[in-house]
């Protein structure tokens, strides 16, 4: 009996060894360091250190645009072969790094579904409630959160001669857009700056949680193991008073109230997702990702695009005579400019173009399974089931599609330039478009919240440069940052005053607070 059971431990051991030398072999035409071809540790060693961003940048940069980052892992930010992943009518799949995605203890969303059919039907039951079409206050809504965050900065974190003010440029712009997605959302705001506090404490805890979700991306067998009975018990509940708990009770509590005997009917995001068929637990788990995803992606774009123009002397003279003549001349709405107006602004929107690039808000792997048939890229064949992951800081610095210099903000770079034919400039500026457009995702799994996060993005960055003149408090360490799939930021702390111009002489904090009471559902 002994013997049996010795042999079916050495015949399970050499099937064991089979199987990777295969995997290694299977992929072993794509460059990479030497280990990946046995071990997922230089993928978990690069997602925990903090600088998974520039660790896959570099393995890129050395092995080719589609390298092997594991042993049945590649990595690539060839624009090409993540638009055929992509593609509606693609053969590619979502992997099972997406199930780590599921924020729910017991439910899965939108982004962590990996049957086609069943993403496809959310997709469509969401899209008009994500683009606006049946959010009748989407505008109103993120104005006046807006003017709710003009009136802190004001009243609490404008330094004068005498007086200094640190201000938190990465901390105030995360409370601006979690409160801007749940008053979207469904109506009420989380009341971060009402309170001026992250009594949530969600972004102590988001620090705890994100680490988690790259892992299980990473090690899909972990995800099992966190559905055991025991484990479960650890994760967050709705009860729980602080962090991801705490938002899904809040969600819970708002989903509740538009059912019942005496529902309340608005015509917000929830509104129309209920609109289109998804239940009263599916609405709890979809508000729980569009919290967590759609606010944290929006405040970096925000946060990074202010921070790169006010420390850019040139840039920022450049953009603030744009701002200030379309001011004089009358061609704002005041309080707050429409997003129609912002768009009208050629050098705004290259310099939000740019501050996409350089930073762009995602960068988890978002990996994709190749079909069963498999691909080939380069020349080099992939085989079925290889899990591609995207490397998006990557994509926004390739030389091939946006010049010489793709470290260097330089709006400059989405105008032709002097000697350059109008032919020319305009095959490169679209080519540039279309793959800087990529950091909302692309295809059938583009971003849904697109439409959201851009219209905060344009009116927040003109018109807090429009009424604060920012000083970076700390040039030679102007905030930390750890990026792990999203960047987490803090103590980004600038000196503020208030613009001295017509824009603030036409537009006093009286009229602020005036405008965040007047506007009404």
């Amino acid at each position: 009996m002994l013997s049996i059971t010795f042999s079916a431990a050495i015949l399970l051991f050499l099937l064991y060894i089979a199987r990777e030398i295969r995997a290694y072999y299977n992929l072993k035409q794509f460059g990479g360091p030497w280990i990946v071809g046995f071990s997922r540790i230089w993928l978990y060693r690069s997602i925990m250190s903090g600088r998974m961003n520039i660790h896959f940048t570099e393995l890129n940069d050395k092995y080719g645009s589609t390298a092997r980052s594991g042993p049945n892992h590649l990595m690539t930010c060839d624009p090409a072969l993540i638009r055929r992943m992509n593609a509606v009518r693609s053969s590619y799949t979502r992997s099972e790094w997406y199930k780590g995605l599921r924020l729910h203890p017991t439910r899965d969303n939108i982004t962590s579904y990996r049957d086609e059919a069943t993403h496809m039907q959310l997709r469509n039951q969401m899209a008009l409630g994500y683009s606006g079409k049946e959010n009748l206050f989407l505008e109103q809504d993120i104005d006046k959160r807006l003017l709710q965050l003009i009136d802190l900065m004001k009243s609490k974190y404008t330094s004068s001669s005498t007086e200094y003010r640190p201000f938190c440029l990465a901390r105030l712009t995360t409370f601006f857009t979690l409160d801007v997605i749940s008053t979207v959302a469904f109506g009420r705001a989380f009341g971060f700056l009402e309170r001026d506090e992250d009594h949530f404490d969600y972004i102590n805890q988001l620090n705890k949680f994100l680490p988690a979700v790259m892992l299980f991306g990473s090690y899909p067998e972990l995800q099992s193991v966190m559905r055991l009975p025991f484990m479960q018990a650890l994760a967050p509940k709705a009860t729980d008073a602080v962090g991801l708990g705490k938002v899904m009770g809040f969600a819970k509590e708002v989903v509740a109230e538009r059912f019942g005997a005496k529902p309340i009917v608005r015509k917000d995001m929830l509104g129309s997702f209920l609109a289109h068929g998804l239940s009263q637990e599916q609405l709890e788990s979809e508000t729980l990702t569009q919290i967590t995803a759609g606010s944290d992606s929006s405040s970096t774009a925000i946060r990074m695009t202010i921070f790169l123009i006010t420390t850019s002397p040139q840039i920022y003279t450049k953009l603030m005579a744009e701002l200030d003549d379309a001011l004089n001349a009358g061609k704002f709405t005041r309080p707050i400019m429409t997003d129609a107006e912002s768009r009208q602004l050629p050098y705004l929107q290259a310099c939000i173009k740019e501050g996409l690039r350089m930073y762009p808000p995602v960068t988890g792997l978002l990996a994709k399974q190749s079909p069963p048939e498999g691909d080939w890229v380069d020349g080099k064949f992939i085989p079925g089931g290889v899990q591609i992951g995207w490397n998006s800081w990557g994509l926004m610095r390739r030389k091939d599609v946006f010049g010489n210099d793709p470290e260097v903000f330089r709006p400059e770079r989405w105008f032709a330039a002097e000697d350059e034919e109008q032919e020319t400039a305009a095959k490169r500026i679209e080519n540039m478009e279309g793959v800087q457009g990529m950091v909302f995702g692309y295809g059938r799994f583009g971003c849904l919240g697109k439409n959201v996060a851009v219209m905060e993005l344009d009116k927040a960055v003109a018109e807090l440069l429009l009424r604060f003149n920012f000083q970076i408090a700390n040039p030679e360490k102007p905030f930390e940052s750890t990026c792990i799939g999203f960047f987490l930021m803090q103590k980004m702390i600038f000196r503020l005053e208030e613009r001295t111009t017509t824009a603030t002489s036409q537009d006093d904090g009286a009229r602020d607070v005036l405008a965040l009471d007047d506007i009404s559902y």
